[in-house]
């Protein structure tokens, strides 16, 4: 009876065991290639960066700037932006650590939004501080570049830097081309 008691509880514990050896084996090590290596890339993939260049003219003055973002995950990229514009006769400028957010997108399209915090500079004037953001879509022209509309808002502050100013909140339209890589 003890030699067949034994013998049943070798057979179960071969079963058991010889499954899942079998399927330790044919578990690979390497990482899976991707499911499909041709599937088109879209905006704010992973891994891929974004310069932006401003240059701006008018009959009420001339800008100019930059920036730069890194998707560090899907749809989530850290940047800083700067700026300089030159207007009726007055220069402000700014830079921004900025954080974009890509809640939709598509192979041609995709919905952003963008925070931003940062320095102010006036000319003749005390610097102070802007937070804020915008929301737009981003149009792919190409693989490699976008074309930007939206809506951007900065509040300055704190409201002694804004006091003698027409307005605290800054509201301005986004027209720009995005270069993706």
């Amino acid at each position: 009876m003890r030699a067949t008691r034994a013998i049943a509880t070798m057979c179960v514990t071969m079963l058991t065991i010889a499954p899942a050896a079998a399927l330790a084996q044919e578990t690979p090590t390497e990482p899976a290639p991707p499911a499909d290596p041709e599937a088109p890339r879209r905006y704010g993939d992973a891994g891929t960066s974004e310069v932006n260049i401003l240059l701006g003219l008018s009959s009420a003055g001339v800008a100019f700037g930059g920036g730069f973002r890194y998707f560090v995950v899907d749809a989530v990229a850290p940047g800083v932006e700067g700026a300089v514009y030159r207007v009726g006769g007055a220069t402000y400028g700014y830079t921004f650590g900025s954080l974009r957010v890509v809640p939709l997108r598509f192979e041609k399209f995709a919905l952003v939004l963008t925070g931003r915090a940062g320095r102010v500079y006036l000319s003749d004037h005390s610097d102070g501080w802007a937070y804020g953001g915008d929301a737009g879509v981003v149009f792919m022209l190409g693989q490699h570049v976008g074309l930007e509309l939206g809506w951007e808002v900065l509040k300055l502050a704190p409201a002694s830097f804004c006091v003698d100013l027409d307005d605290c909140v800054v509201q301005r339209p986004v027209l720009g081309v995005r270069i993706v890589f």
